[in-house]
This record gives C-alpha cells, sequence and structure tokens, in this order.
C-alpha cells in the first residue's frame, strides 16, 4: 500500500512540474525561430488575465438574475471583436459601476 501511495506521488509530482512548462513554451521550443519575443508573451499573459477578469465582472451574482451583468456580458462580446481583452475590462468596470451608482 506504502508503495502504491509513494508511485501516486510521484507520478503527480511528475505531472505538476510538466505542467509547469506552458504549451505555447512546449512549441516556442520547436519553432524558436519565429517564437515570440518575451515582452510580446507577457502581453499575451496580461490580456489573459484580463479576460478572465471580465468573465468575473460578467457574474458577480451567480445564485440570481441580475440585469446589469447580462448586459455587460452581451456588451463584452461585441466590444471584443474591436478591442483588446483590458480594454474592454476597463470599458465594462467604468460603465458596471456607474451603472450600479445609478441604481443605489
Amino acid at each position: 500500500m506504502n508503495k502504491i501511495l509513494l508511485a501516486l506521488t510521484l507520478t503527480l509530482i511528475s505531472f505538476s512540474s510538466f505542467s509547469a512548462t506552458s504549451r505555447y513554451d512546449m512549441v516556442a521550443k520547436e519553432y524558436e525561430q519565429i517564437a515570440l519575443k518575451p515582452n510580446v508573451v507577457e502581453g499575451a499573459k496580461m490580456q489573459g488575465v484580463c479576460l478572465v477578469q471580465l468573465k468575473e465582472l460578467t457574474f458577480k451574482k451567480k445564485n440570481e438574475f441580475d440585469p446589469i451583468s447580462e448586459w455587460v456580458n452581451y456588451r463584452s462580446v461585441s466590444l471584443l471583436e474591436q478591442y483588446s481583452p483590458c480594454e474592454v475590462l476597463i470599458m465594462l468596470e467604468v460603465a458596471n459601476d456607474m451603472i450600479r451608482d445609478e441604481k443605489q
């Protein structure tokens, strides 16, 4: 039983260390000549974080219908076609705060 637990633990540790390398890093190693520059990769990571924050903004009230969150969610889709995720996050945070302040 102890050997099984040890093997399972080692397997989980090896998987977690393997997953620490991103999928993009693996691709970039294969195509080093044309891989994105580090500052471009950091910018893309920032946009990804903004996407997560945008999603959190649209689902503030998970257990009840929130028309403001629904509106923000609807607007975010069309705005993402024109602007970067971080620009959309900034716009919709301002709009969300203003609308919620008006309702109070």
